[in-house]
């Protein structure tokens, strides 16, 4: 039996519960999900559901749809060759206590989802990585790192700029990593731009030279070049920060907003013309460069010396079962936890 946690497609913030039973075909594994981690993301994979295909990796109905999750399970049960009872993976499972997947290219390093209903589907979702080292810290990993991959590009992607880095939305997890790569890097102020709420813990975290809240960019300090890394995919603060700034602007990218130029008011604004970022090609520009190798080290080092920078303001918060993660779910989707809080779901409790 695997039991889910579903959202209603057009309101997010309710739930219900499902559960079914499982038979396994061959060729297909029985795994009981540890921990996951519930952030903010989670929360854009919902309302993005349909767009981006979020719904389809763990396929509900018309009415409710399951969320992808980051987080760690076990196998069970396995008809699957290369996949054992006990072996634990990180990866892309559902809000739930378990999920079948169908294993192919099994390899000492993890194994690749093969159901036939994930091949049109984002292909970087449906790797799952066999627990190493590195991954010993699990609550940091399940709520960090698949957003600090595109952290580490961003960052790449600003570094020759040379300029003032203007980050929306600076309270979330994707923005954190930025600010703290780039203050790492040096050479470059970095200032941040939150609502009135979280002003206060954005400031305590370290990674900011400046913080303002929306309403404040007229305020902001218009010398020299400024770079835009706009996490919050609002038009209005977009442009207030063109305005402010005109001809200064020299890089404007617009991240995980699918319909951030759909008003074609981007062509009107002073500056640079903001763009979509699109992390994958990023990426590949950065492996070919460095060299895969290189570039993996490179992301290893960063990633030790930002989980190391979370120690003085992240608050772990463990949620045990499916009910809490339900609860928890709608303190998310309606905006109603603290930034400084790292949720963690353990369907089956403490261990």
């Amino acid at each position: 039996m695997i039991n889910q946690v579903r959202v209603r497609r057009n309101a997010l913030a309710e739930t219900d519960r499902a559960a079914h039973e499982t038979v396994l075909a061959a060729g297909q594994a029985r795994f009981a999900v540890d921990s996951f981690a519930l952030t903010a993301n989670n929360v854009t994979y919902a309302a993005h559901g349909d767009d981006m295909k979020y719904w389809e990796f763990y396929p509900g109905d018309a009415e409710w749809g399951v969320v992808p999750v980051w987080g760690f399970a076990r196998s069970v049960e396995s008809h699957a060759e290369g996949i054992d009872a006990g072996d634990r993976f990180y990866g892309y499972w559902p809000m739930a206590d378990g999920a079948v997947l169908t294993p192919i290219k099994v390899s000492p390093r993890g194994f690749i989802d093969g159901a036939a209903h994930r091949r049109g589907l984002a292909a970087v979702y449906n790797g799952y990585a066999r627990i190493v080292p590195a991954m010993a810290d699990e609550a940091a990993y399940a709520l960090f790192r698949p957003l600090f991959l595109t952290s580490f590009l961003l960052d790449a992607a600003f570094a020759d700029t040379g300029a003032t880095l203007v980050l929306t939305s600076a309270s979330s997890k994707t923005a954190l990593g930025l600010a703290q790569l780039a203050k790492a890097r040096g050479g470059a102020r970095v200032v941040g731009l939150t609502a009135p709420r979280n002003r206060a813990f954005v400031a305590a975290t370290g990674y900011y030279d400046t913080v303002a809240t929306y309403d404040e960019v007229a305020t902001l300090d218009a010398h020299g070049s400024v770079a835009c890394a706009d996490f919050a995919g609002n038009g209005a603060v977009r442009a207030a920060i063109h305005e402010r700034f005109g001809d200064a602007v020299v890089k404007s990218l617009v991240i995980g907003d699918t319909h951030w130029d759909t008003s074609g008011t981007a062509r009107d604004l002073p500056g640079v013309r903001p763009e979509g970022f699109f992390a994958p090609s990023v990426l590949q520009t950065q492996i070919a460069a460095h060299g895969q190798a290189a570039f993996d080290a490179g992301v290893d080092a960063a990633w030790t010396a930002f989980v190391a920078s979370t120690a003085p303001w992240l608050r772990i918060e463990y949620v045990d079962g499916l009910d809490a993660a339900a609860a928890a779910w709608t303190r998310l989707a309606n905006g109603d936890v603290d930034p400084a809080i790292g949720m963690i779901v353990r369907p089956g409790g403490a261990a």
